[in-house]
């Protein structure tokens, strides 16, 4: 019996490891079983880790945009002359303001692919009739 692998296909520079893996002989089944359930603790611990901020993809998602526009203003604000708020807020807000919401729209694309994983997950363990 030949542990089968799936997902992904394997990267260039990963093609030896994939063949040993292949070659490898599946273990007992009661050894599966208890490696699967400590396998699967890993894969919970390893997925909620897998976003920086925990908080529903939406809201990082809103939050980024209203960012975004609010720096683009202050940065068109500076260029325009003198600013209503002063050089110094108008400046920090476009400094700061354009690097958060990059990074809030990279933070709500993996949450947002977490929790389409966890639905998946959901949908797929559900019982179905017939």
């Amino acid at each position: 019996d030949e542990e089968e692998i799936v997902g992904l296909p394997p990267l260039p520079s990963d093609a030896g490891k994939v063949v040993k893996a292949v070659e490898q002989k599946a273990a007992p089944a009661a050894v599966v079983s208890s490696n699967s359930a400590s396998s699967s603790s890993a894969v919970e611990e390893e997925e909620l880790q897998a976003y920086p901020i925990d908080l529903p993809s939406p809201i990082l998602l809103a939050t980024s945009m209203v960012l975004a526009i609010s720096s683009i203003g202050s940065l068109f604000e500076l260029a325009g002359g003198t600013p209503k708020l002063g050089f110094a807020v108008t400046a920090a807000i476009t400094a700061l303001g354009l690097p958060i919401s990059v990074f809030l729209i990279y933070a709500a694309i993996l949450k947002g692919s977490a929790e389409t994983e966890e639905a998946d997950r959901e949908f797929m363990n559900k019982p179905r009739r017939l």
